[in-house]
């Protein structure tokens, strides 16, 4: 499920608020149907919301449409990338990193641009310990609804600020939640982006015990498997949120995916190797009809 209800489903309960102010304005002969029907509209309201999130969690791990330019996983060997979301963070951040380093394990972290200028230094402690570093928009905004001109000024504003306080250059993206638009997806694969999302997610910003935690992401995890944490965030505001159960679940995690026969590797390696996948494919398929026409 996503970390708090995006856009379509305030859309969808507006929609039905107006609905219901054009009934009773413009069909009161039908009055009396309407009052049937609304007095199941708490049942509707409630299979929407539940529909609508559904949706919204099967796109986040499958993807609906075209899904050029994703990645949710990398190839089918015994390894998994872990990668964090919404820092950094200058409580948890830091401990996280003394977990990673003390388990000699490489993160992917995916960073709002707007915590990169308060928390500078956190920010280049990531990338000087060798973790990979996304760009997570400026804001935390959602890009559903959002147009190109929004699309880029997040991008944009995003990549200098980390260019300018990490000195790094990164063409890793994950939009918030998870959600972006077919037209939004097309502007960063034009860019030259890399759109990572995730196969497994600990689901820690519901408070959940470390224990839970653990037990979910190995109930789930396959190989070729992304994990998603999360060092910062909030279900309502940018940050603030509680993260001390993702650091205190990090340790337990590394230790089960390891004692099951995972290697933890950076998500940026994950990538390359399906990039190297992809391009001898290709290479092949340009090979193969001049191969076939030497044939007798």
């Amino acid at each position: 499920m996503p970390d708090r209800f995006p856009k379509p489903v305030v859309v969808a309960l507006g929609a039905v608020a107006i609905f219901e102010l054009l009934y009773v304005t413009f069909f009161e002969k039908w009055l009396g149907q309407w009052f049937v029907f609304r007095a199941h509209l708490p049942g509707i309201f409630a299979l929407g919301v539940i529909l609508i999130s559904a949706a919204v969690s099967y796109y986040e791990y499958h993807g609906i449409g075209p899904q050029g330019g994703i990645v949710r996983r990398g190839l089918n060997h015994p390894h998994v990338a872990l990668t964090f979301d919404d820092g950094p963070s200058p409580e948890y951040t830091p401990k996280i990193l003394d977990v990673l380093k003390e388990k000699e394990a490489k993160a992917a972290f995916f960073m709002v641009g707007s915590h990169v200028e308060k928390y500078p230094d956190v920010a280049r402690r990531v990338f000087a310990e060798g973790h990979d570093i996304g760009n997570h928009t400026y804001s935390h905004r959602d890009l559903v609804p959002a147009g190109r001109k929004t699309i880029l000024t997040e991008l944009n504003k995003t990549d200098q600020t980390i260019l300018r306080v990490v000195g790094v250059r990164t063409r890793l993206f994950r939009p918030p939640r998870g959600i972006i638009s077919n037209a939004g997806r097309k502007l960063l694969v034009e860019l030259g982006y890399t759109i990572a999302l995730w196969t497994v997610s600990a689901v820690d910003w519901r408070g959940r015990p470390p224990k839970a935690i653990v037990g979910r992401i190995m109930r789930h995890i396959k190989t070729g498997g992304v994990i998603l944490f999360h060092d910062s965030g909030a279900v309502v505001r940018r940050e603030g949120a509680d993260r001390g159960n993702t650091v205190e679940a990090l340790p337990l995690v590394i230790d089960e995916l390891r004692r099951h026969g995972y290697e933890i590797v950076p998500l940026s390696r994950m990538i390359r190797e399906l990039e190297q996948i992809e391009a001898e494919s290709l290479v092949e398929a340009q090979a193969a009809p001049s191969s076939a026409g030497q044939e007798v």
